[in-house]
């Protein structure tokens, strides 16, 4: 017995390594692609810095490779085990299914404990310091920022995008362009349009500012922003007794401006001045625990108790004009309006009604939070499912092919990585409970495993 179980282990600790290596390296290219071999194409990180990268995003990576590769791992070492009859040979030797797998189900409880310290505090840590260091490294060289082909979207408030780039002989912070879209951006929306079919840019490294000289330029201006872009008091954006509505009531019109030669000067020193924040996602059990305590906590109340400040831990901020009870140790006592401005972790809110003091909390939807914290737990059994889940299928499949038992084990992924993604993707509409939805795949998968394991051990 306890050579049976030696060699089960082996099979599978062997058949393991080589199935999480493989999706593991799979994945690391995926996330890196996009991020990282782009800032090396732009000449904007060295080699220490996409090693360091590399080495970042393997506990990340890993969270998910380890399941995958467990699951893999069972439908191989147990199909071969149906198919060469070695099942058949220990049952003839009285040996149940069940106790001849209970050191393999042991593994998968180990490997699940694994994996809730690597989804609960290692993953998260490794992934923030990862988008960290990708974004230092995109701030570390700005004058690499352009590139032919390519909309670069670094730039703060703008989007460019260069047809063709030839950099100056001479000078290594001139260029000359073709082709040239220059857009402007405020709070996410597009309020000015720049064409040219030619033009030369500088960058000045004392003032870390872009100059686009642009020639046969066309420009057009949202009608209702001439006064962010000029300066001044746009009479269109000034309600009056003939047109009592903002123009931000009604579609914007855009304006053509003069065109021919234009000069742009765009300035880069908020980029450095930028403060990282990162997504729920990449926030560590405790950190989750602790925004979603702190969540619509007021920090701060004016003299007059009229303007409020409160934390807040989604990546966006919630609507204009959202109101929001007021509670007081679960009591409501007030009401307050969110007047549009913000920081990244603090919103400032009108008090509508009630006496407003610190460490108040305000009713702001708290299920991003509660999805995520229970995202990470649930992921943590996802080992145990997939080994309950493997072995009979495994067995039931009776086939010695690699390829059959890798293309079983990807169904099965998408189908239990389909209800974490539904749930996220659920996450703005609590009425559905979508942090128990994560939950699913875990039962589904252990209560059809069991009875799956069952069915095979009576040998039906």
């Amino acid at each position: 017995m306890k050579t049976l179980h030696r060699y089960l282990l082996s099979q599978v600790l062997a058949t393991l390594l080589l199935t999480v290596g493989i999706f593991t390296a799979v994945l690391l290219m995926g996330n890196a692609m996009k991020e990282v071999l782009a800032l090396v194409v732009k000449a904007q990180a060295s080699l220490w810095g996409v090693t360091k990268a590399f080495a970042l995003l393997i506990p990340f990576v890993i969270s998910f490779s380890l399941p995958m590769g467990l699951l893999t791992a069972m439908l191989l070492v147990f199909g071969r085990f149906s198919a060469d009859q070695e099942l058949t040979a220990a049952r003839a030797g009285g040996i149940s299914l069940v106790s001849l797998v209970i050191p393999v189900i042991l593994l998968s409880i180990l490997i699940s404990g694994f994996s809730a310290w690597i989804n609960l505090q290692i993953a998260p840590q490794c992934r923030t310091a990862y988008k960290e260091l990708v974004y230092q490294l995109a701030k570390t060289n700005p004058a690499a920022l352009l590139s032919e082909n390519t909309f670069v979207t670094e730039v703060p408030d703008h989007v460019i995008y260069i047809d063709r780039l030839d950099q100056n002989a001479t000078d290594p912070n001139q260029w000359t362009m073709q082709n040239i879209l220059l857009n402007r951006i405020e709070n996410g929306e597009l309020i000015q349009r720049t064409r040219a079919a030619r033009g030369e840019v500088r960058y000045n490294d004392e003032t870390k500012q872009f100059t686009f000289r642009l020639f046969e330029a066309q420009v057009d201006v949202r009608s209702d922003k001439l006064s962010t872009i000029f300066g001044g008091i746009n009479e269109d954006e000034t309600p009056n007794e003939t047109n009592p509505t903002s123009q931000e009531e009604v579609s914007p019109e855009w304006m053509p401006m003069a065109g021919g030669e234009i000069v742009l000067p765009i300035a880069l020193t908020e980029m450095e001045k930028r403060i990282f924040k990162p997504k729920l996602s990449y926030l560590t059990f405790g950190q989750l625990r602790r925004e979603l305590k702190r969540h619509g906590e007021v920090i701060n109340v004016d003299r007059n108790g009229s303007v409020a400040l409160a934390h807040y831990a989604t990546q966006s901020p919630p609507d204009a004009g959202l109101e929001l009870a007021l509670l007081r140790k679960g009591k409501t006592v007030g009401r307050a309006r969110y007047n549009g401005q913000s920081t990244p972790a603090h919103l400032v809110l009108e008090i509508l009604e009630g006496n407003v003091k610190t460490g108040d909390q305000f009713a702001l939807d708290r299920t991003p939070l509660k999805v995520q914290l229970h995202r990470q737990v649930s992921f943590s059994f996802a080992a145990i499912g997939f080994t309950l889940v493997g072995i009979p299928l495994g067995i039931r499949a009776h086939r010695r092919e690699t390829t059959a038992g890798v293309a079983m084990a990807l169904v099965l992924i998408l189908l239990y990585y389909g209800f974490i993604i539904l749930g996220q993707a659920l996450q703005n509409k609590p009425y559905l409970f979508p942090h128990y939805i994560v939950w699913v795949p875990v039962f589904l998968f252990q209560a059809i495993g069991g009875f799956l394991l069952w069915r095979a051990n009576r040998g039906t």
